[in-house]
């Protein structure tokens, strides 16, 4: 799981800012949030929520109706818009109040909008941020044929998180792999790759790693496949356990020994959950 000898830093610690509010950070795998779903996010302790319009369309918004207060995850979709569950106040993609149905015949004022958040979907994760970016999302077309494994929470601070990421190991998915050797890289900004080099072929694991507050985060998992004929299923099993072992580390030890995967994975439920 990770490099033998390899010392996280001690729980509590101050460590500096690797996070900066400015940037773009994932806050769930894009399959996970289909039409007619709103999926409560939450970033440096902010509420938010994340929801797919009928054009396909991701937005993010401030988890809250400008009428009462109340939290839009409690909401529902309607057509191409969001309604409130308190008053049923429906929200166009633009964040503007489109129907009050107490008042049918109103057209709201151009300034009852709910705050919404840059957003976009891409390679397999929703991107959103609480600031101001400077350019785009992470490209991570490097990494061909990515495909979304699993987003699991963990209860440690994100900067614990990428500094397991930075001396984490895993073995590859499929046959032949076993020699393989693991390097680590930031790719962008709560971003870590995984990669391996030996025998097979080359494999990317890709962590996002998105600050929830300040000692929670949740990791987003991401694998190449290697050809087009590759189980995804089995793809992504793999890193999904993979996963749950990296989280139980993290969340149970503070000097980590060389642990990997066997190459035949255990069954899920074996596993801590």
């Amino acid at each position: 799981m990770t490099r033998c000898g390899a010392e996280l830093p001690p729980i509590g610690e101050k460590m500096p800012n690797q996070f900066p509010q400015n940037a773009w950070y994932a806050v769930s795998g894009a399959p996970l949030l289909d039409w007619g779903n709103i999926m409560p996010v939450r970033l440096f302790d902010t509420e938010r929520i994340a929801w797919r319009d009928g054009d396909g369309e991701i937005h993010v918004w401030r988890n809250q109706c400008i009428h009462r207060g109340m939290r839009l995850q409690y909401g529902f979709i309607d057509g191409n818009r969001l309604a409130c569950r308190y008053h049923g106040w429906r929200f166009g993609p633009d964040g503007k109040c489109a129907l009050i149905p107490a008042h049918p015949d109103m057209t709201p004022p151009e300034d009852f909008c709910v705050p919404s958040s840059p957003s976009c979907e891409a390679d397999g994760l929703i991107w959103t941020t609480i600031g101001e970016p400077a350019g785009p999302p992470p490209d991570l077309s490097e990494f061909e044929n990515l495909t979304f494994c699993r987003s699991i929470a963990i209860d440690t601070a994100p900067e614990t998180v990428q500094a397991a990421a930075d001396i984490a190991q895993f073995v590859p998915f499929g046959a032949g792999h076993t020699d393989s050797a693991c390097s680590s890289r930031r790719a962008a900004t709560g971003v870590v790759a995984l990669e391996t080099s030996g025998a097979g072929s080359p494999q990317a694991v890709v962590l996002a790693i998105q600050p929830v507050d300040a000692g929670k985060t949740q990791l987003h998992v991401l694998a190449n496949a290697q050809t087009a004929d590759t189980d995804r299923g089995a793809l992504r099993r793999h890193y999904a356990a993979w996963a749950r072992q990296f989280r139980w580390h993290i969340e149970n030890r503070r000097r980590i020994e060389a642990v990997r995967l066997p190459e035949s994975l255990p069954a899920p439920e074996s596993l801590p959950v």
